[in-house]
């Protein structure tokens, strides 16, 4: 397949392809990538990594669904990597090749956490839960335990506990999306059918948006400086959050047929994203052509939960306990 829509201007060149299709041992609740690797946060709490190879390796961290993860960095040969759940907390993991190390356990939410997300510089990550709130924690792992400090036991392989450095507080309810636009412009979106902008440092929220519908996802691409939102309507939206026009659509793609609880931008190009929706389809768009999807990507056996996008690679997974990979040739 070759994606082309010459009346736009977009350059021709092959589709991405499914290449390989990965079984794992429940719903994908989550997916993100790292260097040399992949990982997905399941339904039976485990964090499972994936190789190059296609080898995988999982790692019990939640006693509930995860529903949120996230590289946050790399250091030496491990990867940082959060997860959130319906636990109530997110857990900060250290995963080399075969080991898992709980390093924290940040505790604060009261209700299950919907995302995660992590700042620019890496040194904040930011979560929505059914709580309504967002929260921000410090991603430092040399910063003196909370439980040190207040001489409390922990489980054998939980981490240090850690609480949040903010609670901003503002939706009606569950947040179910969030995203950094800088490091300190956080932006959320909700079941209250809004898109809330936050300042962290000024500890308000400086813009809201009132949608029609229910919102799912969101991912800011810093390349285009627009926002893509994917909702209970099926629709995938485009912000402008500049000036004026951040309180309009700036434009609407129409191609899925049921919710649409994952969206994310491509790194290495201003006018593509990806979508994933319980249709369990994977759509790839180009924004120049906003009246129809450039490719289906992918078609799962349910619905698809989680999508993630890193250079020529795709990874889409949900209920039907896959993960599957696709990758422009």
């Amino acid at each position: 397949a070759v994606v082309s829509t010459q009346s736009t201007g977009i350059l021709k060149r092959p589709a991405p392809e499914k290449t390989d299709e990965i079984d794992v041992n429940d719903w994908v609740g989550g997916l993100c990538f790292s260097t040399g690797s992949a990982y997905a946060g399941l339904y039976n709490g485990q964090l499972t990594r994936i190789t190059d190879s296609l080898q995988t390796t999982s790692h019990q961290v939640h006693g509930k669904p995860i529903k949120c993860i996230q590289t946050i960095r790399s250091e030496a040969d491990k990867d940082l990597i959060v997860t959130g759940s319906m636990d109530q907390s997110l857990v900060y993991s250290l995963v080399g090749e075969e080991d898992c190390k709980a390093m924290f356990s940040l505790r604060g939410h009261t209700e299950t956490v919907m995302c995660v997300a992590a700042s620019p510089s890496t040194e904040q990550i930011a979560s929505g839960s059914y709580d309504t709130m967002l929260k921000v924690w410090s991603t430092d792992l040399e910063q003196l335990d909370e439980d040190k400090k207040r001489k409390k036991k922990r489980k054998e392989g939980e981490g240090a506990l850690r609480t949040p450095l903010l609670t901003l507080g503002g939706h009606s309810q569950a947040v179910t999306g969030c995203c950094w636009m800088d490091n300190s412009q956080v932006v959320t979106v909700s079941m209250d059918m809004s898109v809330k902008f936050w300042d962290t440092q000024m500890l308000t929220c400086t813009k809201t948006i009132a949608i029609a519908t229910a919102l799912q996802s969101v991912a800011w691409s810093d390349k285009s400086r627009l926002l893509a939102t994917g909702a209970s309507d099926r629709y995938v939206r485009l912000f402008d959050p500049r000036g004026a026009s951040g309180t309009l659509v700036h434009c609407t793609l129409i191609g899925h047929s049921l919710w649409v609880p994952s969206v994310t931008w491509s790194k290495d190009s201003e006018y593509e994203l990806i979508s994933g929706s319980y249709d369990t389809s994977v759509l790839l768009w180009d924004t120049r052509n906003p009246k129809s999807f450039l490719q289906r990507i992918s078609s799962h056996e349910d619905k698809v939960l989680a999508v993630a996008w890193e250079r020529d690679q795709i990874l889409s997974g949900g209920a039907d306990n896959k993960v599957h990979l696709s990758a422009f040739k």
